[in-house]
């Protein structure tokens, strides 16, 4: 007879006290969204400077929060707080394939708000990164809907339309561009419509035409309904009429324009992240080269007081996110060393560089979100001899060595990501090797390693920091 074998138990350590706090204040809230709002919006500014925990502790709160989103009438601002904490709790934990309220996130893509649509797209782009949940999140009515939100502008069969061209206040000459709304469906004659509608009957193509939409009367909903009885639009092409029905009604106005920009852009991130799993059979190709040239074109140092700092931060993260990717990187290096690119790898460094430096500047966190984006571009861009190359003449030592001298915790993720990025770059380019000894890389880095020793010298004592100086030490004579 084979072994008995005793399942065991798992346990875990106990939250610490702000997180029991938080736990036990939003489970003591259940079915009560009104006091439910500001205990989110509190616990997501709370820091979180712990290690890593386990989903499986919030499992009683996650269901709260579902049962929350689950209803229709949950307002705006408590949705996208319910998100922005989900978000907050997928980052800080490990076992991610406990969540389980797909269903509720694929219908908020839906929403009205562009801040609840971003807030999803946001959580989606977490659930996309570890291999246990991205596969749920690369399901067909996903990667349906978010086709749909990433190209709306972007390679606009029109023409005179552009990320860049929607980042401008004043968009006068491409207004009418904006404006419209222009679908392709392709009829086959048997497919499902909208309620109260009857099937044409007839196959082929169709094109849905509607000009300066923003003029139609009737609120978005309402004019969608219209258009979906005049042109008996097959139920599969509703979402896509839909997202572009609300762009263009909203192109005019510049803060809502500028929103749906970033949404575009995260859903394009998204796509990135899951190309590499795409379901077998999907003909759908997650970006193509029009997208790819208009996010770099959002980098280029011309575009500076034109497109804002945090599109800019977006554009960077879609990037890094498509050279994931392996098999778009080497598009990835002619598009960024390309003529009509040139110079915006060194730009970008040497904006990155003023940015950080500023330390009291009121923007201080978009800043220093710019360059951890940067750093996270480059750290995958270096992964390859001619990416090195190119991070080598555009100066990248020149942005991480200085800081490398940095101890401000305020910089602590921007220096991890720069030793991360310096550590790839050493590996691929005997030229980057040179030039961090000539800019004098190595005493930084035994300087800052010394400093590093002695705070674990006050905090563990002689023999342990002993022990770190050797290691150190080792370090250095292999830079060296």
């Amino acid at each position: 007879m084979a072994p008995v074998v005793l399942k065991r138990k798992k346990f875990f350590l106990p939250l610490p006290d702000a997180l029991s706090a938080i736990h036990d204040q939003i489970e003591g809230l259940a079915g009560q969204p009104q006091e439910l709002l500001p205990a989110l919006q509190q616990a997501i500014n709370t820091p979180w400077p712990y290690e890593k925990g386990d989903l499986s502790q919030w499992c009683r709160v996650l269901d709260i929060l579902d049962a929350e989103l689950a209803k229709e009438d949950t307002s705006e601002d408590l949705c996208v707080a319910i998100l922005r904490f989900t978000r907050l709790l997928l980052e800080n934990c490990s076992n991610r394939h406990v969540y389980n309220s797909y269903e509720h996130l694929k219908r908020l893509l839906e929403a009205a708000d562009c801040d609840v649509v971003m807030s999803v797209l946001r959580v989606l782009s977490v659930l996309a990164t570890p291999r246990s949940t991205r596969q749920l999140v690369c399901e067909a009515s996903f990667i349906s809907k978010l086709s749909s939100l990433s190209s709306v502008w972007t390679g606009n069969p029109d023409g005179g339309l552009c990320l860049v061209a929607c980042c401008r206040e004043d968009v006068h000459e491409v207004l009418e561009a904006g404006t419209r709304v222009s679908m392709q469906i392709y009829r086959t004659g048997d497919e499902a419509v909208a309620e109260g509608t009857e099937p044409r009957g007839s196959e082929g193509l169709e094109v849905i035409r509607v000009e300066r939409a923003d003029q139609l009367q009737g609120t978005d909903s309402e004019v969608l309904e219209r258009l979906l009885l005049e042109h008996v639009v097959p139920a599969e092409f509703k979402f896509a009429l839909c997202t572009r029905l609300r762009l263009a009604r909203a192109f005019p106005d510049f803060a809502r324009r500028l929103q749906w920009v970033r949404v575009q852009i995260m859903a394009t991130t998204v796509l990135a992240q899951c190309q590499a799993v795409y379901p077998a059979g999907m003909t759908a190709v997650a970006v193509n080269e029009t997208q790819l040239s208009e996010l770099i074109e959002l980098l280029h140092p011309q575009q500076d007081g034109i497109v804002p700092l945090d599109v800019q931060t977006l554009a960077l993260k879609a990037l890094t996110a498509l050279l994931t990717e392996r098999s778009k990187q080497t598009s990835m290096l002619v598009a960024a060393t390309a003529a009509s690119h040139h110079g915006i790898l060194s730009g970008m460094i040497g904006k990155a560089k003023a940015l950080v430096s500023d330390i009291t500047a009121a923007d201080v966190s978009d800043r220093l979100r710019f360059g951890e984006a940067l750093l996270a571009f480059t750290w995958m861009f270096a992964s390859s001899a001619s990416g090195s190359t190119a991070l080598n003449n555009a100066g990248i030592l020149h942005l991480i060595v200085p800081f490398l001298k940095d101890t401000r915790a305020r910089r602590g993720r921007f220096l991890t990501l720069a030793v991360k990025t310096l550590e790839v770059v050493m590996n691929y380019s005997q030229e980057m090797q040179q030039t961090f000894r000539d800019i004098e890389g190595v005493a930084t880095l035994v300087d800052r390693a010394h400093a590093e020793v002695q705070v674990l010298a006050r905090g563990c004592g002689p023999i342990a920091a002993a022990a770190v100086a050797a290691e150190a030490a080792a370090a250095a004579a292999a830079a060296a």
